[in-house]
């Protein structure tokens, strides 16, 4: 059983963020098993840089979806992208470092983190996308 694993509840409704949130898990579980079988570093920092140019360019296209649909929460939702990011880069430092335990934080941080923003803010982006496509349909 992997690591941590898409189920229904994860699901925003909106295709396009669904596939992203399945490809960011599976990065995770590919950063946290290489840390258990006790890879390289070398093997741990391309998957960790892999798993942030994938975070960034993701949260890009959710922010411009936001900007789009006018999203109210766009400010806080923004800050709460580019202090994981910024708590990424650290454990990133820390395990150029030599410090391989920290892959595995990092998995444990990133599942916590995706899990819970899932949960409130892109099902929030979700539901305001899903009423504004109502309204146009009825206008």
């Amino acid at each position: 059983m992997p690591y941590f694993q898409w189920d229904r509840s994860l699901s925003v409704g909106e295709a396009a963020l669904d596939n992203d949130h399945k490809s960011l898990i599976e990065l995770i579980n590919e950063l946290h098993g290489a840390a258990n079988a006790n890879q390289d570093t070398d093997i741990l920092e391309e998957i960790l840089q892999r798993l942030l140019i994938y975070t960034s360019e993701h949260f890009a296209r959710e922010e411009k979806m936001m900007e789009e649909y006018q999203f109210l929460e766009l400010a806080s939702h923004k800050k709460q992208h580019r202090k994981l990011i910024e708590r990424v880069l650290t454990l990133q430092k820390a395990l150029a470092e030599n410090r391989a335990y920290v892959a595995q934080e990092t998995a444990e941080l990133l599942r916590f983190w995706l899990t819970s923003h899932i949960h409130v803010a892109d099902k929030a982006l979700a539901k305001a996308i899903q009423s504004s496509h109502e309204v146009s349909i009825k206008s």
